[in-house]
């Protein structure tokens, strides 16, 4: 048992010290579409912001140029539901923890290009529809007769690149594949287009 925790614990700092924290944020798109009755109809969108880290885990001693990127970030986004005669302003804050695989290429000492691939999960603190002065909470049983789940997992894809081993830059896509509609007979499925900066500590 004790050489177990040794050896645990000699795995744990050699992460950490193959570890590099990165800040990262940047744009949102989120596209949703609708199914009635498995009848498709128009979806909305929404845009906002994301803002949060991660940490680059190097896995080079297994293959070069690989590595995973586990993180946080909290999202903010907004846009207009019209599907209604009287169109509801929606707002809606989120927490997502994605973790990516990555290989970089180095091109230069100072470029490399990088992909990333793999899930994300998300957890929405909260989602609002606002019409005039009335607000209505979208999670749960809120007597609207439409109701979300809160939970969502995504399957990214990105691809950016890096300046200087400091400055991080990457455009991806996630395509979820949760139906958020906790609601009999309606499916809510959502895509997200993601533009990121980061900056490397």
């Amino acid at each position: 048992m004790k050489k177990l925790l040794i050896i645990a614990a000699a795995m744990l700092i050699g992460l950490q010290a193959n570890a590099q924290l990165r800040a990262d944020g940047g744009f949102m798109h989120a596209m949703e579409s609708f199914k009635w009755n498995d009848s498709s109809a128009d979806g909305f969108s929404l845009d906002g912001a994301y803002l949060g880290a991660k940490y680059n885990i190097s896995l080079y001693n297994l293959v070069e140029g690989l590595s995973v990127e586990p993180g946080a970030n909290l999202s903010l986004l907004f846009g207009k539901e019209h599907l209604a005669i009287l169109p509801y302003n929606i707002s809606e804050i989120g927490i997502n923890i994605p973790v990516h695989a990555r290989y970089t290429y180095e091109i230069t000492n100072d470029f490399s290009i990088y992909g990333l691939f793999g899930p994300t999960l998300q957890y929405g603190l909260d989602l609002r529809a606002k019409d005039g002065n009335n607000s209505y909470r979208l999670y749960g049983d809120n007597n609207t007769g439409v109701s979300r789940n809160p939970f969502n997992l995504y399957l990214g894809l990105a691809a950016g690149i890096e300046v200087a081993q400091m400055i991080h830059v990457n455009v991806g896509f996630d395509f979820g594949l949760l139906n958020m509609s906790t609601t009999s007979r309606l499916g809510i499925n959502r895509n997200q287009l993601k533009i990121g900066v980061g900056y490397i500590f």
